[in-house]
């Protein structure tokens, strides 16, 4: 299972993964994840994750938020705060946002139209 097909059931069936669907959980569930499989990431996806989400995140939201966005430096899910702006639906948001990451990975666009 890909990185991808991880968030897609984490999406669908959230309880398997944590008690509680909180964006500060789902970020350290995943950071878990990457650091713990860094060296047996087989599949691209999973690496380009890893390592690109928060500066794709970034400028997502400089194209599409806020251009003068001050990006919160550490973690990415205070970015999503921030897009969110409802506790609500920050998760939510989160998964949107990875779907796009995806779509825009495989069809190398926006910050991957010249990064890969």
């Amino acid at each position: 299972m890909n990185i991808e097909q991880l968030l897609d059931t984490m999406k669908k069936r959230h309880g398997m993964f944590m008690k509680e669907e909180r964006i500060e959980y789902i970020y350290y569930f995943l950071l878990g994840y990457c650091s713990a499989n860094n060296e047996y990431l087989e599949d691209n996806i999973d690496k380009k994750f890893c390592c690109w989400f928060q500066r794709w995140l970034w400028i997502w939201i400089e194209d599409n938020v806020d251009a003068e966005y001050i990006p919160q430096p550490a973690e990415w899910y205070e970015d999503i705060k921030v897009i969110a702006r409802d506790e609500r639906k920050e998760v939510a948001v989160f998964f949107e946002l990875c779907e796009k990451f995806f779509e825009d990975y495989k069809n190398k666009i926006g910050y991957f139209s010249w990064r890969n």
